[in-house]
């Protein structure tokens, strides 16, 4: 049956698609039982120190990966990425089988885990352009994919996450090796594609050539505010999410099991699901500030009620809420990243950026562990709610005098 040039136009975003659905999955897995596992096996400090290694890599790891998605096949470096995070859950998956896993290698391997997420991230971010013979399809593609890793990344996966681990840790390691097999042949059915750049790959000009995407950032006045409002907002929002998983799981917090907590992670996303069309008309309809601002009221209310109440329906609504406004803030800066880059810097730019706002998450993460030392959950909670009320009227304050984003922008 032979197909319409439409169809066969968009058979490789198909395949993307595809891959990104179980690479989705698998990194929503981890995202429960990597912490999970941290906390039964060293409590508190062990939660903060599984969120500072999933957050690092882009602090670390960014510029080369950034370069390489720019100088090679970006099919090509999500393949290689699927074969190591295989061979990574077949390793963590054997130490728990035969019970000699050490307390300290659960972060070592959340952060090559994490590494390998960085590099399938940039590389699937940058391929979108090149798969797509129209332009016009860039935002529809983007907001499919975008909705597969809402889905199972946030949705299926730690649900599933949550589920394994009322089976026993072995069984939950030895489950996502198998996920990340799958995902590895998934990933082998993408087309291949070309290097959009013709020189040569050398390690010695990998971080001078990695630096032309910060330049990027720098010399473009919406991205370089961007970046800087992004990395403030992503400090606050781990210093609540690390303290939060912390206090969910405590049990002088909310007590949760693995499959509870599991199930809070699902209201976020289920929130971010259900009103994609809601935020879609949103960032249509007002200023780039206007929209900004109402996304972190909305995250106000995502981190003020858990300092209020412990009740778990009005933390449910609030994470919902949360969800929502989390992804009107990704909607407006990825949109505004893709649309003023050139596909050959895009790799390198998505790096920069992404290791702004992701440095901001491995901060906050160890400023959560400092402060669940000296202060409790729920005043860590208020003085989150309160710094981003404070940065969202700063937001609308700034672009009245034109010193922050424009309308127009």
């Amino acid at each position: 049956m032979f197909l319409s040039a439409k169809q066969e136009a968009l058979r490789p975003i198909k395949a993307l698609r595809r891959a990104t659905t179980f690479s989705s999955l698998e990194d929503g897995a981890f995202a429960v039982v990597l912490p999970v596992l941290a906390q039964q096996s060293t409590g508190n400090t062990g939660v903060a120190v599984v969120f500072v290694a999933v957050t690092a890599p882009w602090a670390l790891a960014s510029v080369p990966i950034g370069y390489l998605a720019d100088h090679m096949s970006r099919t090509e470096l999500m393949r290689v990425v699927a074969f190591l995070r295989t061979g990574i859950s077949v390793l963590l998956a054997a130490l728990y089988l035969f019970d000699s896993v050490v307390p300290a290698l659960v972060p070592i391997l959340a952060f090559v885990l994490a590494c390998c997420g960085v590099a399938s991230d940039i590389a699937r971010q940058s391929l979108v352009p090149q798969l797509l013979q129209d332009p016009d399809r860039l935002v529809a593609a983007n907001t499919e994919i975008a909705k597969l890793s809402l889905l199972y990344g946030g949705f299926i996966g730690p649900l599933l996450g949550g589920w394994l681990l009322t089976l026993g840790q072995s069984a939950a390691t030895l489950a996502l090796a198998v996920f990340a097999a799958v995902t590895m042949i998934v990933t082998l059915g993408l087309p291949k594609t070309p290097a959009l750049l013709d020189e040569p790959m050398r390690a010695q000009t990998m971080v001078a050539m990695g630096l032309e995407g910060f330049r990027h950032v720098y010399q473009h006045r919406v991205l370089t505010k961007l970046a800087i409002l992004s990395f403030g907002v992503s400090v606050v929002w781990y210093v609540w999410e690390t303290s939060f998983t912390a206090y969910a799981l405590a049990d002088n917090g909310l007590n949760a099991s693995s499959f509870a907590y599991s199930i809070l992670l699902l209201a976020s996303t289920a929130g971010a699901f259900v009103s994609s069309r809601a935020v879609q008309y949103i960032t249509r309809r007002f200023p780039v500030p206007t929209a900004l601002a109402m996304s972190l009221a909305g995250w106000v209310i995502w981190f003020i009620v858990p300092a209020l109440t412990a009740n778990w329906l009005a933390i449910l609504l609030c994470l919902a809420v949360g969800g929502s406004a989390g992804l009107m803030w990704n909607t407006i800066t990825i949109t505004a990243r893709q649309l003023v880059t050139p596909g050959h810097l895009l790799g390198r730019t998505t790096a920069a950026y992404r290791m702004h706002t992701r440095t901001g998450r491995a901060v906050g993460a160890g400023l959560a562990g400092l402060l669940m030392a000296h202060m409790s959950w729920q005043h860590i909670f208020a003085l989150c709610a309160g710094v981003i009320g404070v940065t969202a009227v700063g937001v609308l304050l700034l672009s009245r005098s034109r010193t922050m984003l424009e309308p127009e922008s």
